[in-house]
């Protein structure tokens, strides 16, 4: 019995670190926030709009074309099939602070934009959300939102926003434990099997 309780407490110790430090894929989530609507006809903002970017890339302080992964983006009124990522610059990328994240202005030809779009094509779409991530205007980063329904303008002008970086999963959706959370669970774990050898 103690044999195969030592056994379930070192594998779930295991894979405890495992999930925490060396097996872990971290990520780093982007939502936007919308701060201006705009003006004209039809005024509305992204109901949600977020992307994840691996944390090795994020830490080498560039995040390129084919980094950005998990587009999810809903906008009232419009329904979307496909995602896809799109230069807006001739670097195709955006520099981001490597520990932080945040996107960061180095040069006029960054810029990147996340797009939902209806239909199969992106070369053929009519419908779409198009958001910009770290567009250059001057010598700083200011992103914005275009929609379109049908060909037809669903979207005020200009509009304005940011994104928000933030370190949030092991690229499983489960939240990765803070060093100080494994070493209570450790000590915890070490105080039980104290106390169990001392029973007579």
């Amino acid at each position: 019995m103690i044999a195969v309780m030592k056994r379930l407490l070192s594998s779930t110790i295991i894979t405890l670190l495992c999930a925490g430090a060396a097996c872990a894929a971290p990520v780093y989530t982007y939502s936007w926030t919308t701060t201006s609507q705009g003006f004209g006809p039809h005024v509305d903002q992204p109901t949600y709009a977020t992307f994840d970017v691996a944390a090795s890339v994020v830490q080498t302080g560039t995040v390129g074309y084919n980094d950005i992964t998990n587009i999810q983006m809903a906008y009232p009124g419009l329904a979307f099939d496909n995602t896809a990522v799109s230069s807006i610059g001739w670097t195709f990328s955006v520099p981001v602070d490597p520990v932080t994240g945040a996107l960061q202005y180095q040069n006029p030809g960054q810029g990147l934009a996340v797009v939902a779009y209806a239909g199969d094509s992106i070369n053929d779409m009519t419908t779409f959300l198009s958001i910009t991530v770290g567009s250059p205007v001057g010598n700083t980063v200011m992103d914005q939102f275009n929609a379109l329904n049908n060909g037809s303008p669903w979207a005020g002008f200009p509009t304005a926003g940011y994104w928000t970086a933030r370190f949030v999963d092991d690229g499983t959706g489960n939240p990765v434990p803070e060093p100080g959370t494994l070493a209570l669970l450790a000590l915890g774990l070490a105080g039980a099997a104290a106390a169990r050898r001392r029973r007579p």
